[in-house]
């Protein structure tokens, strides 16, 4: 073709009037064009818990992740992304908010809901027209904190029941989250969608199944990093078997990492060093090139631009993150200070508040004992050049995060018992919220205060691991030092209470109000602790008292029934009981208060009904497979009844009421050798100071002897 021949007009259409040109032009262009491309589906994943460096695309040696080596192998890699937090809920806000803590103002698991103000990466893309769901491991992202908003669907059934005896999360296993999502992928190919998929299996305690528990024995962290993995490789088996490999971007990353023994700490949630900070963080999109790897620093606010980007969607302009696309294009973002805090030890202990700045490929730790670290040529943070350096241009980055940003507490809340309870995992038992004080000074500083940390996470796992009077001694040990340490007083007290030991266990609170008075959350938990006991009137005060404090505590206003339920003031309960099921629909506690509520009233098919709404939620709560059974035996189903029971004690085999129902049941029917036997489990199970034993010893006794006639 000669030069400025592609300027000529066609010679076909250079005379034709205007208008039937354009008429012919598209008819021509109309045959020829391609279908307009499908949406893009979006797969965001999060595996709790996983550092960076235990990914092999990361030079991670430690487990087995080809699934997520492959994705990195097809797509983008960040080297250098940082979490905003080392703790679960606020991290996660950040992912699907695109604001830092400071702009989301969820600083810890505990206490916090993000509003409705809050605009999530859902509800952005629903207005857009995606189909959106939400599957998630753990309570932390449980619905009520209120990440669930524009999820069409927010699947967070994992029961409130608690295997380790009160000091870790509820969940369920990436294998039981995979499996509902990939369900989920297959039922919805033909629109747009979203689908948030969150792992909690690498969070402690680590316990992968098999065959990873044997592969990793030596390792059972890298067991479940590994178990994670294969969950993620479920995910794209669905995206793959149902064609939209080609139609969905997949971006997985992680909330936070995990210190395994550097700098002192052993897990996560109270120091802000890489090892708790540095996360995978890796995307593949439809049409990019695979294989790229970028080292600019990120952070976890940059997700939600970035997806947006991908997916052709334009972003809401309140976002604290920017597009990591012009990375992946091999362009510059320039240098931009990335925000990190960590706030629950000063929320929950009033110990100093840790926050800090990523900038100039330094990193800047803001406590009373200021830390500086070259990333570049120190990323294990092992040099400190914060005393020999010039802080005010890291302080003035992070002044100006900080600028919009309220008070931390603004807005905190006491934990009700119940979630309270759930997010009782090593180092997040709270104490709730502390008093705001300040100046910090040295003796505050969180490297000061770690031995103390670090007991208090001993005596947690002396008492998980079978050793609760060694965790009782590390305990008195820490308030000898600390005595207005409310977390060391609710640790104590939950030792205590789950080993059977109630009246030191109450003890232990009193005195936790004593040297801390009007302490709500206490004051709460010993309400409860005192109406279990029957000791109605006292509890009945600090209940109230609570609520005074929180009138929103569903388990307050729970156990507020119960109080009322015992002094048989039943239209009170009542009252209570439905308040608990208004704040938290639910709760199976208060659906289960209900149903004996109505037992009471010799209401049975009331009762009945209550029951199974409670067990709808949660199947595994003993305690209403016996009052179902209960209420069958009121109804004349004796058969059903022993069903019921063996169920409940099944579930819990020291539910010393249940065994004695079977038991009596049991004998009304003739079948003398089982009921002797069920007999013989409520013995060794029912408290020494129960007034039946003495009855049903001698029972057992009589029992005996007829079955060696």
């Amino acid at each position: 073709m000669r030069p400025g021949a592609m300027n000529r007009p066609s010679p076909s259409l250079a005379f034709l009037p205007l208008a039937f040109a354009l008429a012919i032009a598209a008819a021509v262009l109309g045959s020829s064009a391609r279908p307009a491309s499908p949406p893009l589906n979006l797969l965001l994943v999060s595996v709790d818990t996983l550092r960076a460096d235990a990914v092999g695309a990361y030079g991670g040696r430690i487990a087995a992740t080809p699934w997520v080596d492959g994705l990195a192998a097809g797509g983008f890699l960040l080297e250098r992304a940082f979490a905003p937090a080392s703790l679960t809920l606020p991290s996660h806000a950040s992912i699907l908010t695109g604001r830092t803590p400071a702009g989301h103002g969820l600083h810890d698991n505990l206490g916090y809901r993000l509003g409705p103000g809050g605009l999530t990466l859902a509800e952005h893309l629903k207005a857009q027209g995606f189909k959106t769901a939400a599957f998630v491991g753990a309570f932390p992202l449980d619905a009520r904190f209120g990440l669930a908003q524009g999820f069409d669907l927010y699947d967070d059934q994992y029961g409130e029941t608690d295997p380790a005896g009160g000091f870790f999360f509820t969940e369920r296993s990436g294998d039981q989250v995979a499996g509902r999502a990939a369900a989920w992928i297959r039922r919805n190919t033909g629109q747009a969608w979203f689908a948030f998929v969150h792992f909690f299996d690498p969070h402690q305690p680590y316990a992968p199944p098999e065959p990873y528990a044997s592969r990793y024995s030596r390792n059972p962290y890298a067991g479940e990093v590994a178990f994670a993995d294969a969950s993620f490789g479920r995910l794209l088996d669905a995206l793959r078997e149902t064609g939209l490999e080609s139609r969905t971007v997949v971006l997985l990353t992680a909330d936070h990492g995990e210190s395994l023994g550097e700098h002192g700490e052993l897990t996560h949630g109270y120091f802000a060093y890489n090892s708790t900070l540095h996360v995978p963080l890796v995307v593949r999109a439809p049409g990019r090139p695979g294989g790229r790897r970028s080292s600019t620093p990120v952070g976890l606010v940059d997700i939600f631009p970035t997806v947006c980007d991908l997916l052709g969607v334009s972003p809401p302009p309140s976002l604290d993150g920017r597009s990591l696309r012009p990375l992946w294009e091999g362009r510059s973002l320039g240098d931009r200070p990335i925000y990190f805090e960590s706030l629950a030890p000063n929320l929950n202990r009033n110990w100093a508040p840790l926050r800090g700045v990523v900038s100039g490929g330094r990193k800047f730790i803001d406590l009373p004992l200021a830390e500086l670290y070259d990333l570049a040529a120190d990323f294990a943070e092992e040099r400190n050049l914060a005393p020999a350096s010039d802080l005010s241009s890291y302080r003035k980055d992070l002044a100006a995060h900080l600028s919009s940003a309220g008070d931390s507490r603004a807005g905190r809340r006491p934990e009700p018992k119940a979630n309270a309870k759930a997010l009782e995992s090593l180092g997040y038992l709270g104490g709730g919220p502390g008093t705001k004080r300040g100046p910090y000074g040295p003796s505050d500083d969180l490297k000061t205060l770690l031995p103390l940390h670090q007991k208090l996470m001993s005596a947690a796992e002396a008492f998980v691991q079978g050793r609760p009077d060694e965790s009782v001694a590390l305990l008195e040990g820490v308030l000898g030092e600390r005595k207005d340490l409310v977390t060391a007083y609710e640790y104590l007290a939950n030792v205590y209470y789950q080993t059977g030991r109630r009246a030191e266990a109450i003890a232990a609170l009193e005195r936790g109000l004593a040297a801390v008075p009007g302490q709500a959350q206490m004051e709460g938990r010993l309400g409860i602790f005192l109406v279990e006991a029957g000791r109605l009137d006292r509890g009945r005060t600090l209940l109230e008292s609570a609520l005074a404090t929180n009138g929103e505590d569903a388990e307050l206003w729970n156990y507020l029934g119960v109080c009322d339920w015992k002094r048989g003031a039943f239209a009170a309960a009542e009252k209570s009981y439905l308040k608990a099921l208004d704040l938290d629909p639910g709760s199976a506690s208060a659906l289960n208060n209900l149903g004996s509520l109505s037992l009471s009233r010799k209401e049975p098919d009331a009762a009945l009904a209550f029951f199974d709404r409670a067990l709808a939620f949660d199947p595994n709560l003993a305690e209403t497979h016996n009052g179902r059974a209960v209420a069958l035996s009121l109804k004349g189903d004796l058969q059903a009844a022993v069903g019921a029971w063996k169920k409940a004690v099944d579930l819990d085999p020291r539910h010393a009421q249940a065994l004695f129902n079977l038991a009596t049941s049991l004998l009304k029917k003739d079948r003398l050798e089982e009921a002797a036997g069920y007999f013989e489990r409520y013995l060794k199970a029912a408290p020494a100071d129960d007034p039946d034993r003495e009855k049903v010893a001698a029972l057992l006794e009589a029992l005996k002897k007829s079955l060696k006639k």
